[in-house]
């Protein structure tokens, strides 16, 4: 027959306590699941301290291995503040309180005591004055009387700036010991958990899992892309988590995952489409440009960190990644930066510049994402041969997408833009036409001592109406290629050491005079 236990999980320790039992959590954009276990004999109670206040008690949930769990209950308990640190924390406020109070009433005794030596002083030599009309002056008196009143005026002076030194520092004391104190004030009026699970166990001995959803946790990722030797290319990926829950994870095996839980539990709602006109009055035709820069970064992510394994879990809308490495997080809300894979990236390393936005060469790869996971938005460092470069956005890129790594300026290319030609004429017998010309010259020069290409990119106007054409002329340099969806003109140069190339990019746009510019 099997005998019962009953385990008893509960918390009545204060939130700063550490978890004992914290095997494994489960991180989430802005939640954690936290799992707890612990050997118990059958027939004793087993405690688990330091269950936060912020825990969802519907969350609760129990397994055994050993055993069946044949009940779980849990009620909430008051925290109790009044402990050690709350009354020691009391007595240092009215401890500084005091203190402060001292100070300030010294300090106006000392300006009252200097303003009292400066009105002395005045009196003094007004009767030295009234004196030395007279046939007999002291001037041994008036000697006296100027050092003695002179002497009260340095001194409250002195003391006086004393006690502004001493005040900013006190003050500060006492700020912080207040807010400690509000600090434990507000947790003792919150609750914790008690949480009891009845086992039945067929043996003397079992394994008890306590799990429950926390607030107040969250994580983000980061990036590193190194640029080492031979043009080899790394990507390491950090996941930061920040919790303030109160419990301590030590040692506990660490998953992050993308799913945001309110956000993927239901599918999404799927709405009628409408179709409706509306009357408007004819539009004023007018002839703008537009320029758009496009950003250098879409991204994703890899495995294998350290020689160790990465577990990735592929979940439909969400990926679930097991951190190779058991992890401290502690519950203050310190933030841990936890390493997640560190990735060589396939892709080729070259030279581009877009002069038009930025009179610089950059140094870019072409990479493609050889994860198992897709790479989240994030901040990514960028670092050649162990010096930081800078610092940009990632965006989301899935697995086997390919993006752009950039790698800072390279000094050693040059390149300039010159503005040849932006004018306007209008041609024909009754000015039905208006062209509008423009001319640019690019400067390009290679002194890295080898040779190298470089991808050069300008931009033209794309039209988006019949009457209005844009055309490339033929004084621009040959080999390039355009793109007329979004209006890229882009050279690719082979560059001897030390070369220098000009290039020109003319081109006009033919509309009616009828349109504004």
């Amino acid at each position: 027959m099997a005998r019962l236990c009953v385990l008893l999980l509960f918390s009545l320790a204060a939130p700063a306590a550490a978890a004992d039992g914290v095997v494994a959590v489960v991180v989430y954009p802005d939640r954690a699941q936290v799992t707890r276990e612990r050997p118990a004999s059958c027939g004793k109670p087993v405690v688990f301290d330091g269950i936060p206040p912020s825990v969802d008690p519907a969350s609760f949930r129990a397994a055994a291995r050993g055993g069946t769990v044949q009940g779980l209950r849990f009620e909430a308990l008051a925290q109790d503040f009044f402990g050690a640190e709350y009354k020691a924390t009391e007595a240092t406020v009215r401890k500084l309180e005091g203190e402060v109070a001292a100070l300030e009433d010294g300090r106006r005794r000392d300006q009252a005591a200097s303003a009292l030596a400066a009105e002395s002083h005045g009196t003094a030599l007004a009767l030295i004055g009234r004196e030395m009309s007279g046939p007999r002056p002291d001037v041994k008196s008036w000697s006296g009387a100027l050092e003695a009143t002179l002497r009260g005026q340095l001194d409250g002076s002195a003391r006086i700036a004393r006690s502004d030194r001493e005040l900013p520092a006190l003050w500060a004391r006492l700020t912080e010991a207040k807010a400690r104190l509000a600090s434990l004030s507000a947790a003792g009026q919150r609750k914790s958990y008690t949480a009891e699970v009845v086992v039945a166990c067929s043996g003397n001995a079992a394994h008890v899992q306590l799990d429950y959803l926390v607030g107040g946790a969250r994580w983000t990722p980061a990036y590193e892309a190194r640029l080492g030797e031979g043009n080899a290319i790394d990507l390491v990926t950090f996941g930061t988590i920040t919790q303030s829950t109160g419990e301590d994870w030590k040692g506990a095996r660490v998953t992050l995952s993308t799913a945001v839980p309110r956000q993927n539990a239901t599918p999404p709602e799927i709405n009628p489409l409408k179709v409706w006109a509306d009357e408007r009055e004819p539009p004023r035709k007018a002839l703008v440009s537009r320029s758009e820069l496009s950003e250098h970064a879409r991204a994703s992510a890899s495995a294998g960190a350290g020689g160790t394994r990465l577990g990735v879990a592929d979940q439909g809308v969400s990926v679930q990644l097991s951190l190779p490495q058991p992890a401290d997080v502690a519950g203050d809300g310190t933030p841990a930066r936890l390493l997640v894979a560190r990735t060589r990236l396939p892709g080729v390393v070259h030279y581009r510049s877009a002069p038009k936005f930025m009179p610089f060469v950059f140094r870019v790869a072409d990479v493609s994402n050889a994860a198992p996971f897709p790479l989240l938005p994030g901040p990514v460092d960028a670092f050649r041969r162990g010096h930081f470069l800078g610092r940009y956005g990632l965006e989301r890129v899935p697995v086997g997408g390919r993006f752009l790594l950039t790698f800072g300026v390279e000094e050693s290319m040059k390149v300039k833009r010159t503005v040849v030609a932006e004018v306007q004429r209008v041609e024909g017998l009754l000015g039905g036409l208006r062209h509008h010309r423009y001319e640019y010259k690019l400067e390009v020069a290679n002194y890295l001592g080898r040779p190298e290409s470089l991808e050069v990119s300008e931009q033209v106007p794309v039209s988006e109406l019949d009457d209005v054409k844009v055309v490339v002329d033929p004084r621009t340099t040959g080999g390039y290629a355009h793109n007329r969806e979004d209006g890229l003109v882009t050279w690719t140069l082979p560059l001897a050491a030390g070369q220098k190339r000009d290039l020109v990019l003319a081109f006009r746009i033919e509309a009616p005079s009828s349109y504004d510019q």
